[in-house]
């Protein structure tokens, strides 16, 4: 057991800390006991945490879970623990935030500025002049001749002395200019944001095994991002939350401890392929429970269906569904003695 410097004041989260000592590696204990850099207002911070705030952040959750207007629900204990897990694992998290040398940190309360009372101009009405008929005939004429300067000089360039260039070749030749000096003007273009490089790796591994489910691990979580992530929140039950990965907005992530990987990894090889990511040079891929030795499983029959075509039949056939101990063999040779089997 690891001795964690948290207080716990109620049953609830005494119940709390006995998992977390039980439970959490030396990694997690050391920031939840001596907290995670963390920066505000340009100073540098330590970011510590409770269980009182974790508490608090455990009712937000339960808000979500909630059907619309009650206000309570029923949450299991193990999806309690791992809210706990990735509460005191996310450093995005805020708990209380301390100064270097032990402090409570109090943001500073800038002063109100003093409204600025603008000063009363008082508006004078321009002279009227008064025009002439000779003045507006000279105005007139200064006007065209401007207008007639700039067309000499966009076609004096054109003009030849044998006179080869057509009209239409003249404005076609104006015309890309001016698409020239538009394009000079344009914009630049600005290129999307692609992530910190926690998504930027996990791209990476979706790429490699598209159609799988990529478990990623983050200290003492796993975690499923995107599209996934809502995939599996709604097939296991498990809570969507978001993860801000440097993008224009936060993207969908669900997580479970590592702890209780092995029974989510059972889970979700059902029906979709695994990809588990320890680190870089630690990956495992797991084929979907679907497909088995080339052969399909119907998910509403339990009929195995056979797609490898023979030489003398090239339908499709129909085999007994397998029997419990063979499916317990195939996730022994899966998992090997990390499975716990619960009847």
């Amino acid at each position: 057991m690891i001795e964690l410097n948290l207080t716990a004041n109620t049953e609830s989260e005494k119940r709390i800390l006995e998992y977390l000592q039980n439970n959490v590696s030396e990694t997690l204990a050391d920031k939840v006991n001596n907290g995670t850099p963390f920066e505000k207002d340009g100073k540098p911070l330590f970011n510590k945490k409770t269980l009182a705030d974790f508490m608090k952040y455990a009712c937000d959750e339960a808000r979500k879970l909630a059907e619309k207007g009650a206000n309570s629900a029923c949450i299991e204990d193990s999806v309690v623990y791992g809210w706990a897990v990735h509460f005191f694992e996310e450093e995005s998290i805020v708990g209380t935030l301390y100064n270097a040398d032990g402090t409570e940190y109090k943001p500073v309360v800038k002063a109100a500025a003093k409204p600025i009372t603008k000063p009363v101009v008082t508006e004078t009405k321009p002279k009227q002049v008064q025009w002439s008929l000779f003045d507006m005939v000279n105005e007139t004429a200064q006007q065209n001749e401007v207008k007639d300067t700039a067309y000499d000089t966009l076609t004096e360039e054109l003009d030849t002395d044998d006179e080869e260039f057509t009209e239409e070749e003249k404005l076609d030749a104006m015309r890309q200019v001016a698409e020239e000096e538009q394009a000079e003007t344009a914009k630049p273009i600005v290129e999307e944001p692609k992530g910190n490089q926690i998504y930027q790796d996990y791209r990476l591994y979706q790429s490699e095994h598209p159609t799988a489910v990529v478990a990623l691990r983050l200290g003492d979580f796993y975690e499923v991002l995107g599209d996934n992530a809502v995939m599996l929140g709604n097939e296991l039950n498990l809570t969507i939350t978001s993860r801000d990965v440097g993008l224009k907005e936060r993207i969908p992530m669900v997580g479970f401890p590592y702890h209780a990987a092995e029974n989510y990894f059972a889970k979700i090889v059902k029906k979709h392929d695994l990809y588990i990511i320890e680190n870089e040079r630690d990956t495992q891929f797991i084929q979907s429970l679907l497909y088995v030795d080339n052969r399909l499983i119907d998910q509403d029959t339990g009929e195995i269906i056979d797609i490898t075509p023979t030489d003398d039949c090239t339908e499709k056939r129909q085999y007994v569904p397998p029997k419990y101990d063979q499916i317990i063999d195939y996730l022994t040779e899966l998992f090997g003695n990390e499975m716990e089997i619960k009847l």
